[in-house]
């Protein structure tokens, strides 16, 4: 149930940006974006004792998306790398309000939401084997976009996403808690006709 309502949210968001665009301004552009980053992810690890395990990682992602004067939507996708077999990749939306407080750069603030896909690889003696799950993730962004030329703008940001989502590898128990980057994209962008 649970699952079927997010995926009906996320499709009602999908199908209704096209129309939030066009209400809001005459003058929308298509966003492709490449974004690249430091993650820093959080996990509460119970394994005969408490301890808080973070890990911090590279990430890459691709977004796509639209603007308009005063807002941008994307629907994103990013892979986390991760170490000792372990993987995470996110999909997901955002939305975000600028503020054009300049004609070189507007500032940002947005929120997201989406699917976070996790693995923890086999254990380091190959008696346990990897285990996967999925869970939704909610946050938020905020950052700087820099209008580098008429077709190109390049966004310096922070992200947050909160996830909570627990995973059993034999006896040890990982509560994962959020993930937190700071990341640079390359916008590219077109007029939509």
């Amino acid at each position: 149930m649970k699952r079927t309502l997010q995926k009906a949210v996320l499709a009602t968001v999908l199908a209704s940006a096209p129309a939030m665009a066009a209400g809001y301004t005459n003058t929308t552009e298509s966003l492709f974006a490449v974004e690249g980053g430091m993650t820093h992810l959080t996990a509460d690890v119970n394994q005969n004792g408490y301890s808080v395990q973070q890990e911090s990682m590279g990430h890459f992602g691709l977004k796509l998306g639209a603007q308009g004067e005063n807002y941008r939507v994307f629907v994103s996708g990013r892979y986390f790398l991760a170490d000792k077999g372990n993987t995470i990749a996110t999909g997901g939306v955002e939305a975000q309000y600028k503020f054009n407080f300049s004609e070189p750069v507007d500032f940002f603030i947005g929120a997201n939401a989406g699917v976070a896909a996790m693995k923890i690889g086999a254990s380091d003696d190959g008696l346990l084997p990897s285990v996967s799950t999925q869970a939704p993730y909610f946050g938020g962004d905020a950052g700087f976009n820099f209008h580098a030329s008429e077709l190109v703008d390049i966004e310096l940001g922070a992200k947050y996403m909160h996830i909570t989502e627990t995973i059993t590898q034999g006896t040890t128990v990982y509560d994962f808690n959020n993930m937190i980057s700071g990341y640079a994209s390359i916008i590219i962008k077109w007029q939509m006709q």
